[in-house]
């Protein structure tokens, strides 16, 4: 190696000194006159500074290198870099979104690396889900450093100790040790939504992945997987058998029996959308507060035959007005009609008169006012009919 370094060298040499006696015969510089001499000294000048630039660019650039393969910084982060706190000796930061980030301790120090994003545990848990952009992994929030190394295609945020992770095909749960304590030969389902616990229970489907049913943290099956869909809301389970609802606490009690209606929980309220498009409210024992519940109530106008023009103001350059001109389209004056709309499940219409008595049902996905006791409700398959405000057919 110390012989070809050698003769690289020699050759270089030879090269510079070749082409510099050749600047010289060209340039006339053999000679001992002022005129050699002088230009002798600006193309040694000249040399020696080219030399020297491309030797400082050349040790910038080995510098640099080093600096990001070593991680070495001599300024503080810029302002704009993004920090998410995960404990007093753990950050996580980033300086874009789009730009992979790192986990810093307390004194600064990156403790990991490259990474895409980070899903955080629930409770107690201290575990942290990340991916590395290829695959999935887990690091301690408390200092940084892997915990579990990124080798999962798919992985979720560990809840009650456990978290769920893709094992080539097989949904699993492992402990924070990556130990396999769950295994219930469950395929993964692209797009399934997290198999996290909550409550002590989790949601997960059954071999033919058709159905759901709930497990408990030893992988026994709490509800058999015989559900459409289980959705969980803090204490509550909203459960779906494919024609039917049901509301049940964690304990499996039922609050609202089966019923053909379409439940969720919003601020302490269990809101119950019937097949008729009406809503209801109950509490969360199950109790009924309304049994008619309407988002909204809006009045219906409609257009007469009066006519209004209108005319646009010409103005000089101190804001007089100098002259107005007429539109040429005149517009029907709006009327009140004699009934209101109101809307109970979101997008369904019924007529209602100025009292507050139902006179439809929210069948109608449009209702619009012709005249002030006619009026045209049409249905979401644009069938349309014309009721009067007794909300009777007008043939």
């Amino acid at each position: 190696m110390k012989r070809a370094i050698i003769l690289f060298w020699y050759g270089l040499t030879g090269i510079l000194t070749g082409i510099a006696n050749w600047i010289t015969v060209v340039l006339g510089m053999k000679d001992d006159s002022r005129y050699g001499k002088f230009l002798r000294r600006i193309v040694g000048t000249c040399f020696t500074l080219f030399v020297i630039l491309c030797t400082i660019a050349a040790s910038c650039s080995f510098f640099e290198t080093l600096c990001n393969r070593y991680d070495i910084t001599f300024t503080n982060a810029p302002e704009d870099v993004y920090t998410q706190y995960l404990s007093r000796n753990a950050t996580f930061c980033r300086t874009g979104y789009y730009e992979k980030g790192y986990v810093i301790d307390h004194d600064g120090n990156k403790t990991l690396k490259d990474i895409l994003w980070i899903a955080k545990p629930l409770g107690n848990d201290s575990l942290i889900c990340y991916s590395d952009g290829k695959q999935r992994g887990y690091f301690n929030k408390f200092n940084g450093k892997i915990a579990i190394e990124p080798r999962y295609n798919h992985a979720w945020i560990f809840s009650d100790g456990l978290a769920s992770v893709d094992d080539n095909g097989w949904i699993k749960f492992i402990d924070p040790t990556g130990k396999v304590i769950i295994d219930n030969h469950q395929p993964y389902i692209p797009g399934m939504e997290g198999y996290v616990f909550h409550n002590g229970f989790c949601v997960v489907h059954n071999e033919c992945r058709d159905k759901v049913g709930l497990i408990d943290p030893t992988g026994k099956w709490i509800l058999e997987p015989q559900y459409f869909s289980i959705q969980q809301y803090d204490t509550l389970l909203i459960a779906n058998n494919g024609t039917e609802e049901t509301v049940m606490s964690t304990k499996l009690n039922t609050i609202i029996p089966y019923t053909k209606a379409s439940y969720w929980i919003y601020d302490g309220i269990i809101f119950g959308t019937m097949q008729d498009h009406t809503m209801r409210q109950y509490d969360l024992q199950g109790n009924l507060i309304d049994d008619f519940y309407i988002s909204n109530v809006e009045k219906i106008t409609y257009p007469t035959n009066e006519l209004r023009y209108s005319t646009t103001k010409n103005y000089d350059d101190n804001g007089k007005v100098i002259s107005e001109t007429e539109d040429n389209e005149p517009t029907h004056m709006q009327a009140i009609a004699g009934c209101m709309c109101y809307q109970a499940e979101q997008g369904w219409y019924g007529l209602m008169s100025p009292d507050g008595q139902i006179i439809t049902s929210p069948s109608y996905s449009a209702i619009t006012a012709i005249s002030a006791n006619l009026y045209l409700c049409e249905s979401q398959d644009d069938y349309g009919v014309l009721l009067n405000c007794k909300g009777e057919r007008i043939k």
